[in-house]
């Protein structure tokens, strides 16, 4: 059940717990139908419309189109005539190119524009398609009142976002200047040159001699172990000192 709730002086619409965007829609088709796809259409969506319309153009058919109904998941309907179009072309399929803008968007952008300009919203159309063959398809969203009249009209391009218009809505929605996470500094090639090595320890331990031949066939010579210092030696030689300061030799 759809419902609706009043921010401001714009109406603002609730996405129902089982709406269906365009592109949802359209992996209901068979492959080689969605391959075709030359315009989608939907009325009356709160922001999401009951069934979507999906045209492709088929190259058996007479005036070159088939329609596909979509409806909660399932095509309803499959037919060679539409309401939408009286014929198409090849020129009329849009084509492989990526479509980064599903309709949920284009509607959340439509949105923004009327809050912005204080419209009062309740339902709208969705139109995507190209206008011409070498055009990038684009979203039309019609925005509605309680009556069903036009009280704006945003048109995006389905790949990149661009606004390319927004008709009947004079002011743009202020920008989005929420902090988002900070992107890591990469360090430049010069900070590791300036980075300086540290002294290797003066005390190093010295690894052991290995046993057997060098790796030139001789045999490794050990080194002579130093003989400790004897006790008596040290006593003498402290005694010595200590005459030496007393004693003018």
């Amino acid at each position: 059940m759809r419902g609706v709730f009043l921010i401001g002086a714009s109406l603002m619409l609730l996405t129902t717990a089982f709406g269906e965007s365009a592109l949802d829609a359209v992996k209901q088709l068979p492959k080689d139908s969605a391959a075709r796809i030359a315009r989608i259409e939907a009325r009356g969506g709160t922001p999401d419309p009951d069934r979507w319309y999906i045209l492709t153009q088929d190259p058996a058919a007479d005036n070159g189109v088939h329609e596909f109904v979509v409806s909660n998941g399932e095509i309803v309907a499959s037919r060679s005539v539409s309401q939408f179009a009286d014929s198409l072309t090849a020129d009329d399929v849009m084509g492989t190119a990526p479509m980064t803008i599903d309709s949920d968007k284009a509607a959340k952008l439509a949105r923004d524009y009327a809050e912005a300009n204080g419209a009062v919203v309740t339902s709208m159309n969705y139109e995507l398609k190209k206008d011409g063959p070498d055009a990038a398809p684009a979203w039309r969203v019609s925005c509605l009142d309680d009556k069903g009249a036009k009280v704006g009209e945003v048109v995006v391009t389905a790949g990149k976002g661009n606004v390319v218009s927004h008709q009947g809505f004079a002011l743009a929605p202020a920008p989005d200047t929420t902090p988002g996470p900070k992107k890591k500094k990469e360090p430049h090639f010069d900070t590791y040159a300036k980075q300086e090595v540290a002294p290797a320890a003066a005390s190093s331990p010295v690894p052991p001699i290995a046993d057997g031949p060098d790796p030139g066939g001789h045999p490794r010579r050990k080194p002579t172990p130093k003989k400790p210092e004897s006790p008596i030696g040290k006593t003498f030689d402290s005694v010595g000192r200590t005459l030496h300061k007393i004693l003018p030799f």
